[in-house]
């Protein structure tokens, strides 16, 4: 677990972390992909590494949003179409 160029440890804790925070919350795939990637360059070529993580993280978000505004867009249908039935 050392870099190639310093010789230096390489903690991998981050890459970790996003990918439990992948499998545990939402279960991102993409995220999941992404850390699985980092986690493996680290040893080898930690720039691409840290895009890896870094496009994660994005992806995560990215994901996030779109299931918040799909949980929203559900319930309102949903208040839509028990609001209609109620009427008749």
């Amino acid at each position: 677990m050392t870099t190639p160029q310093t010789g230096a440890s390489v903690s991998k804790t981050k890459w970790i972390v996003q990918l439990v925070v992948s499998v545990l919350c939402l279960g991102n795939i993409v995220t999941l992909i992404l850390a699985i990637l980092g986690l493996t360059k680290a040893d080898t070529d930690l720039e691409t590494a840290n895009k890896y993580y870094k496009w994660g993280w994005i992806a995560y978000g990215i994901f996030l949003v779109i299931n918040i505004a799909a949980i929203i867009i559900y319930f309102v249908a949903m208040g839509s179409m028990v609001a209609t039935i109620e009427t008749y």
